[in-house]
């Protein structure tokens, strides 16, 4: 009598050794599933960035809302805006010019006349796919000043 309660100790030890183990393992694959949805987020934030910086350096070395669609315009990959002055871009997941890419660069053109040149300003949104939502959003400004000839 007294073996027959050691194994049923035992059993019932190596079934909450077991319970624990599968709860473990359970948090430790939500923790990895979660890490894995911030490390995608992280390199969609990181690749905006890049993105929306190589835009902003096209604005300032163009002259013209034309300027900066040849700036852009690699394999194809950017067109006028239908809405508002500027360009829209698009690129793939290693951030080279694709006309369907996933990522898609929105660059507007906003001239204001000064007494002594233009200042540009420009407004560059990338996003992610077809989200309505930019994944990063930059304001930058360059001056033009007024040619003499």
């Amino acid at each position: 009598m007294k073996r027959q309660s050691h194994i049923t100790g035992f059993y019932l030890e190596t079934l909450m050794l077991i319970v624990v183990f599968i709860a473990i393992i359970l948090v430790l694959t939500q923790i990895f599933g979660l890490a894995q949805m911030q490390s995608v987020k992280a390199k969609q934030l990181t690749d905006a960035v890049v993105l929306a910086g190589n835009a902003a350096e096209a604005v300032s070395a163009s002259k013209t809302a034309d300027e900066l669609l040849a700036l852009l315009n690699e394999n194809d990959n950017a067109f006028p805006m239908q809405d508002a002055a500027g360009v829209t871009a698009r690129y793939d997941g290693d951030l080279l010019p694709e006309r369907d890419g996933g990522y898609r660069v929105d660059v507007t053109w906003l001239p204001e006349e000064t007494g002594t040149g233009t200042m540009v300003g420009s407004v560059v949104e990338v996003h992610c796919g077809e989200t309505a939502e930019p994944v990063f959003r930059l304001e930058t400004k360059a001056f033009r000043p007024e040619v003499s000839g």
